[in-house]
């Protein structure tokens, strides 16, 4: 990093720089969601989570019907971080191949980054009559 970019980093508000490395955190969880990577997912659940799916191939049978459901994901509606203290929640609403309406995954986060909540639901009507009358697609972000 440049002493600039170290400068702008450090009189960045803490909020800002935590709001990065939860956006950073969602999308590579996300990323490993639709990657099947249910080990690595695992491995960032805090307890109480790990109790609720039970086991990491319990998490991947759920979670992988899911995925598999949805198909392939065309583009991002919309992402973005919401502070409840203590944790954060990373939210992406994104266009999936064979869903008919966009759908939302959330992820709450703790402190440390570990995963304390998980849902995959469908989107609010805003954010559907968004990715209908919206006719430009990206990849997957």
């Amino acid at each position: 990093m440049t002493p600039a970019v170290l400068a702008l980093a450090a009189c960045a508000p803490p909020g800002g720089r935590l709001a990065g490395r939860t956006m950073e955190q969602g999308r590579t969880y996300t990323n490993w969601l639709y990657g099947a990577e249910y080990g690595k997912l695992w491995n960032r659940f805090t307890p109480e989570l790990q109790r609720v799916f039970g086991s990491a191939s319990e998490l991947g049978a759920f979670a992988g019907k899911a995925v598999t459901r949805l198909g392939q994901e065309r583009r991002t509606v919309d992402e973005h971080i919401a502070d409840l203290k203590p944790d954060r929640v990373y939210s992406r609403t994104a266009a999936f191949t064979a869903a008919k309406f966009p759908m939302v995954i959330e992820w709450t986060l703790t402190k440390d980054g570990a995963v304390s909540g998980l849902v995959v639901r469908p989107a609010d009507a805003d954010s559907a009559a968004t990715a209908t009358t919206d006719s430009g697609t990206t990849g997957q972000q």
